[in-house]
């Protein structure tokens, strides 16, 4: 049952990047966090129900993407020019795909999960 709080965090994942897309940088930071959030909750909630394997994978997904964040806010001081580090978009772009795939590639191990 607690799996379905993962659909509400795809939902704001999905509107996160069309924001992004439209150049609403603040707004992708408020729906991204909200997301991040949801799966947190979710894997603090009933972590039992979940093998080491893919709680492994998702931590390593929130940790990437706790990063990412951190990794925004700065991107977002410079895009608002209160920062000279010109660099950060950039890498905050490259940790971005990088949370993505592992995104992806957790989703893919919790779908093919053994459900006996």
């Amino acid at each position: 049952m607690l799996d379905l709080l993962l659909i509400p965090a795809a939902i704001l994942l999905a509107f996160a990047l069309r924001a992004v897309r439209r150049g609403d940088h603040r707004l992708h930071g408020h729906l991204m966090v909200s997301a991040f959030t949801v799966v947190g909750l979710r894997i603090l909630l009933h972590p039992r129900s979940l093998a080491q394997v893919h709680l492994a994978a998702w931590a390593a997904t929130l940790v990437a993407a706790g990063t990412t964040i951190l990794l925004g806010r700065k991107a977002l001081a410079w895009r608002e020019a209160r920062s000279f580090r010109a660099y950060l978009p950039r890498i905050h772009r490259a940790f971005g795909v990088a949370t993505l795939s592992g995104l992806v590639l957790s989703t893919v191990i919790w779908l093919f999960r053994n459900r006996t």
